[in-house]
């Protein structure tokens, strides 16, 4: 969700201020803010409670959540980087072109 987010913060603000209004744009700006401080909260407070080995944020869930959670999330934690990933580019293409049309 925070790549979806970091994407709508950065190309779509202007129009979802046209869209939405300036309330709701804030609404939106503020809800992104807080997912990721309370995510880099989370990550702040599993990271604490031990030596973090190879593996990096996989170690950390499936050690923390246990093993068949871990696999699950992490996972998930792939798809969603996968995603993030495309849609980083895809943005990163769309801002390319509206730039020099």
């Amino acid at each position: 969700m925070q790549n979806i987010f970091g994407v709508l913060i950065f190309i779509r603000v202007p129009r979802i201020t046209g869209e939405a209004g300036i309330g709701h744009a804030f609404l939106i700006v503020f809800l992104c803010c807080c997912c990721t401080f309370f995510s880099a909260l989370s990550v702040s407070a599993i990271a604490t409670n031990g030596k973090i080995k190879q593996g990096g944020s996989y170690y950390m869930i499936s050690r923390s959540l246990g093993a068949p959670i871990g696999v699950a999330l992490g996972f998930t934690f792939f798809l969603g980087n996968l995603v993030g990933g495309a849609m980083y580019v895809l943005g990163a293409v769309e801002a390319f072109i509206t730039s020099f049309k």
